[in-house]
């Protein structure tokens, strides 16, 4: 859910010609939302999903007795259920978004509407929207958030979110998960330097807390703490303005207590990456984006009396163009 959408940064007003070529941005220049009011722009999106499992082992509960046999019958039962999973799982998932301008005030901070529909499989559409108020400098806060599905139970467990878990998922861009470039100078090679740390735990608080039965879940998470960097590249063949980022996410855990299980759900991310190419306009809207992220996790489940560990190697793929 890190990823609910992905932002529109724009550029200054006095590039005004939608994909013109152009002169490189003088010095004191900087990354600014112009579009005027009423600006809407649509988007084709993909998201490409490959996952490989591994170190799939099954032990005893500590202080527990379970005969090999047994251990090794749970192992195979698990294995192919999580194949059955991913044989099922779509790898590209086709999905649209839509971005309007809705409002400029006095002071320069824009209001930016965002509209995102993706393919939940079974569950069907999902369509998050997302009022985003855009500071000149370029600070990105999430001031409405709605979801819409036509399952009812997708449509209660994100029912339960709003925009303070959404910015409180990662602080200096609204919950959007991708790196932030306004307000940087347009100089190529410039660089800018971010650390954001995601309240994980306020987020599934608020995605969970009126779910049936929540108050039996007793669920844990330390702050989830990445490093960003974000750098100007300078004007492309067509003109577009290019931008690079990558980011690192530090080793974080996530456990939760579910009743009927002995012992604590564990989640373990010792390592994710991600690196996103990024090209706009010259009107300021985002012409494209594709990010890539590789994600390691380490899983633990208890099952009786017994524990379920595994490794599930993430490669995920998401472009947005317009269309």
């Amino acid at each position: 859910m890190r990823k609910l959408i992905l932002p529109v940064l724009l550029l200054s007003s006095s590039l005004a010609v939608a994909g013109g070529a152009g002169q490189p941005a003088p010095v004191s220049q900087t990354l600014r939302l112009t579009a005027p009011v009423g600006t809407v722009v649509t988007y084709q999106t993909m998201t490409t999903t490959k996952t490989n499992i591994s170190d799939l082992t099954v032990t005893a509960r500590p202080g527990a007795e379970v005969d090999q046999a047994t251990l090794d019958r749970t192992r195979e039962e698990f294995r192919a259920g999580l194949s059955k999973g991913l044989a099922a799982a779509v790898p590209e998932e086709p999905g649209q978004a839509t971005y309007r301008v809705a409002g400029r005030d006095a002071a320069g901070n824009v209001t930016l509407q965002t509209a995102t529909t993706m393919n939940a499989g079974p569950a069907g559409d999902i369509t998050i929207q997302i009022t985003l108020r855009v500071s000149p400098s370029g600070q990105q806060q999430a001031t409405a958030l709605k979801v819409e599905s036509a399952n009812p139970e997708v449509q209660a467990l994100f029912g339960q979110l709003g925009p303070e878990q959404l910015n409180g998922l990662s602080g200096q861009g609204g919950g959007t998960g991708v790196p932030n470039a306004y307000g940087m100078r347009l100089i190529p090679g410039q660089t800018r330097n971010a650390t954001n740390t995601a309240d994980v735990q306020g987020f599934f608080g608020g995605l969970l807390g009126g779910l049936p039965g929540a108050g039996n879940l007793d669920f844990k998470s330390s702050p989830a703490r990445s490093l960003e960097t974000t750098t100007y590249n300078g004007l492309n063949a067509q003109g577009l303005y290019a931008f690079t980022g990558r980011s690192r996410l530090e080793p974080w855990t996530f456990s939760v207590t579910v009743p009927g299980l002995e012992g604590r759900l564990t989640l373990e991310v010792p390592s994710s990456t991600s690196q996103t190419e990024q090209l706009y306009r010259r009107d300021g809207l985002l012409a494209s984006l594709v990010t890539t992220t590789t994600t390691q996790m380490r899983m633990t489940v208890p099952v009786e009396d017994q524990v379920i560990t595994l490794t599930m190697d993430l490669q995920q793929q998401m472009t947005l163009r317009q269309k």
